[in-house]
């Protein structure tokens, strides 16, 4: 009788141990990313398409649209559309550490809300398009993506990082 408590306790142990070690490991690949420079990454975007009238902005329109000083980190870069009824956006900043990484993707998610918030009541198709924009962090770098090539970029950004 004993003996059938000690398998069974041993059973339940090696269980634990067997769901942590698979809880752990998806944890460490959900957010892991190759050290890339940032120059790859940018050009497996551009090579998914960056529409007509969307063009690079600079460290001015860094702060301007997500308060990031772009002067303090040159790893990045930044597409937006020429007008503001249109969505198009991509950036991808490669921090530095967990503390920019923490900061910046607070800024995406930020600027993906003031987004909605601009559009909603009257701009139903950018709307749509912001619910499936993505601003997110992927190990040490983040993103924003909006508009119709998001899925594209993304898929490019993942490619590369990957």
């Amino acid at each position: 009788m004993k003996r059938k408590e000690d398998i069974r306790g041993t059973l339940m142990k090696a269980g634990f141990v067997i769901v942590i070690v698979v809880y752990l490991a998806m944890l460490c690949m959900r957010g892991y990313a190759k050290d890339v420079p940032i120059e790859k990454i940018k050009e497996a975007v551009e090579n998914a398409g960056i529409p007509k009238g969307v063009q690079e902005l600079k460290d001015r329109d860094l702060r301007r649209y997500y308060g990031i000083d772009g002067s303090q980190n040159k790893e990045y870069f930044f597409y937006k559309a020429d007008s503001s009824m249109n969505v198009d956006e991509v950036l991808v900043i490669k921090a530095r550490n967990s503390e920019e990484v923490s900061s910046y993707e607070a800024a995406v998610k930020t600027h993906l809300e003031n987004q909605k918030k601009s559009f909603e009541g009257y701009g139903v198709t950018q709307t749509a398009l912001l619910k499936k924009a993505y601003a997110q962090a992927e190990g040490s770098y983040v993103i924003y993506m909006a508009g119709e090539n998001a899925d594209k970029w993304k898929s490019a950004f993942e490619k590369a990082v990957k």
